[in-house]
């Protein structure tokens, strides 16, 4: 009785190299990876009793589905750094946050470092689906200026769309001096 043997393979040196290398990209990536998870958490700084978010804003956020909720009511202070206001009714604003553990990798490198914050039918949306969740609300949360010091109050969540966490809807703005 014959066994067969698996033929000899002569290594290739070359082969070995750009193996030994890709391993090093890719061990250098998930490091960076892990720290930049270990810098940008994205986790609420403080979680408050659900009675300090109004529940209610809910019924007016424009496609809610898209929002996977972290914490449903923290505070989070900082600087406002920018206001726009969206098509969808809602005012979008900037927050340079004071707790950088509230960011994600996605804050971090496609916000320059900033939380959004979404005041929902601050004004009059553009259209479509956006005009309905407004209908026969607007809201009431005091708008600050570019450079005020705030502490705004809301949910917290990941807009799955853009991958980023923002305070949405904003229940209040408070103006800190």
């Amino acid at each position: 009785m014959t066994i067969a043997t698996a033929p000899a393979f002569k290594e290739d040196p070359a082969l070995r190299r750009r193996s030994v290398r890709i391993l090093i990209v890719l061990s250098a990536l998930a490091a960076l990876f892990s720290m930049a998870r270990l810098r940008w958490p994205g986790k609420a700084p403080v979680e408050l009793p659900a009675g300090d978010c109004d529940a209610g804003l809910w019924h007016h956020v424009y496609d809610a589905d898209r929002l996977r909720v972290i914490s449903r009511c923290t505070a989070v202070d900082g600087r406002v750094v920018s206001l726009d206001r969206g098509s969808d009714g809602d005012l979008h604003l900037a927050l340079d946050p004071d707790q950088a553990s509230v960011l994600n990798l996605m804050n971090a490198t496609h916000l320059h470092a900033n939380l959004v914050v979404e005041v929902i039918c601050e004004h009059t949306p553009a259209g479509g689906d956006a005009a309905a969740a407004c209908t026969a609300f607007t809201s009431r949360v005091a708008i600050p200026r570019v450079g005020d010091r705030v502490r705004v109050t809301g949910a917290y969540v990941t807009d799955r769309e853009n991958g980023w966490n923002e305070i949405h809807p904003a229940t209040r703005i408070e103006i800190l001096r």
